[in-house]
This record gives structure tokens, C-alpha cells and sequence, in this order.
């Protein structure tokens, strides 16, 4: 028998935000203005979505207009817009 050496590096799991399209359908609810982020097929706007952790365990999904998450400051750092097909606006 052949023991497994591998080694598994934990992380600590940190609050993060991305930053992806509004897709059809979705139901979201701003954080910031408190207005749904609706999709609009021709405009092809972003919405930043983050994942918010409380001491080390995942709560909760906050979503926000990609404007209005400029606009609360960035509160879970710059959003990761690495996996975004379509380019942020100016």
C-alpha cells in the first residue's frame, strides 16, 4: 500500500466580489439602492456579486448594481471582473 502524501492548503475564507453580466431572469436585489439589477438585453450591463464570510464561515451573497458597489466604496475589495466576457463600462 502507497500512502498519500498530498497536502491540502487551507485558506481562510475571506469576503470576495466579482464582477459578472446581468443574466435573463435574474431576481437580485441592489444591497446599495435596494432596486432589482434587471438584465436588459441590449445594454449588457454588470452586476457585482459577492460572497460574504463572518468569522471564517460563508453568510451570505450580496449583489450590487456595478455602479453602486463604486458608490458603497467597494466594501469587499475590487471586484474580480477576470471571468467577464463583456468589458466594464467607463
Amino acid at each position: 500500500m502507497s500512502e498519500n502524501t498530498a497536502t491540502v492548503t487551507r485558506v481562510a475564507p475571506v469576503s470576495r466580489a466579482v464582477l459578472r453580466r446581468i443574466e435573463p431572469g435574474n431576481m437580485a436585489v441592489c444591497v446599495h439602492c435596494e432596486q432589482q439589477v434587471k438584465f436588459a438585453a441590449r445594454l449588457h450591463k454588470l452586476q457585482v456579486i459577492a460572497n460574504v464570510y463572518v468569522d471564517g464561515r460563508w453568510n451570505r451573497v450580496e449583489h450590487f448594481h456595478d455602479e453602486c458597489y463604486e458608490q458603497a466604496d467597494t466594501p469587499y475589495g475590487p471586484a474580480d471582473s477576470s471571468n467577464t466576457t463583456s468589458s466594464r463600462r467607463a
